[in-house]
């Protein structure tokens, strides 16, 4: 009985292993809604599954496998097995293993996600413009900040994070969703106070119900206007073909459904914004 155990166990791990073939692409996703949905009715309609199908559309002499890890896991089939991702921010670790493509869409940066009733607690930090100093925040408040693993924030957050591994105020979050557990966390008022997403992250989250409208994003003043997101692969001669490929479909163009569907979800005063960074890292090409 224990030498039929251990088979099961090696055919599972078989099975669910990355195929390595020069003509596989294994692409990774997280639990990342609405930029990729990998779950309920609306799966695989996320801007970055649109993406996504567009590339497995223009590469038909690729098979294309599907994996849904968090980012933690995903990092590190990136740089032990040949594989794809089309939601990554570039950061110099990173690019010692991953290949990345051109810059497919930017993002309105992470900022801090809390509870509208908390907004008392936060006003100290907060300047006459609306935003919050993230690092006054982490410095002399006493809350705790939740984050997921293996994700890359940007600006201020990502060496708050780097330089403060072992404090007590960064709580890790390791489940394949990167923000819903968090957002019921603070919602149960456990273990933290506040986290670190997207605008359009928790305007899906309470689309959909899946937590109560009594949250509220505050941009973050340490933070760049906005992040700009892209394909990565495994930094190989493999990888380097699949992102020069990538580079030539995409073709320095934000093409304007892939657009629409992240904007759905932002807050409505902020597309404008959207818009304007948009036009400006990719103009309007005439045919």
């Amino acid at each position: 009985m224990k030498h039929i155990f251990i088979v099961i166990i090696y055919l599972s791990l078989v099975i669910t292993a990355p195929v390595q073939a020069e003509n596989v692409i294994n692409w990774y996703h997280a639990d990342f809604p609405p930029s990729s949905i990998m779950c309920g009715e609306m799966k695989g309609k996320g801007h970055e599954n649109y993406l996504e199908d567009k590339l497995q559309n223009a590469l038909p002499e690729y098979e294309h496998l599907e994996h849904i890890a968090n980012y933690g896991r995903i990092l590190k089939q990136l740089s032990e097995n040949n594989g794809c991702c089309v939601t990554m921010l570039k950061t110099k670790e990173r690019e010692k293993y991953i290949e990345f493509s051109k810059p497919v869409m930017p993002y309105i940066s992470n900022g801090v996600i809390t509870l509208k009733s908390k907004l008392d607690e936060f006003k100290p930090f907060i300047d006459a413009q609306g935003f919050i100093s993230i690092n006054d925040l982490f410095k002399t408040s006493h809350m705790r900040m939740g984050i997921s693993k293996g994700r890359r924030y940007g600006g201020m957050v990502d060496k708050i994070v780097d330089n403060n591994k072992k404090s007590r105020k960064i709580i890790v979050h390791y489940k394949m969703d990167l923000l819903e557990t968090l957002a019921k966390n603070i919602q149960a008022k456990r273990t933290i106070d506040y986290a670190i997403g997207f605008p359009h992250e928790l305007q899906w989250l309470v689309s959909q119900k899946l937590i109560e409208d009594k949250f509220i994003f505050i941009p973050i003043r340490e933070m760049p206007e906005y992040i700009l997101s892209y394909v990565g692969c495994t930094k190989n001669k493999w990888g380097k073909r699949i992102i020069s490929k990538v580079n030539h479909i995409i073709n320095g163009q934000y093409e304007e459904k892939y657009k629409k569907k992240y904007q759905q979800y932002l807050p409505e005063k902020m597309i404008g914004l959207h818009e304007k960074y948009s036009s400006n890292l990719f103009p309007l090409k005439s045919n």
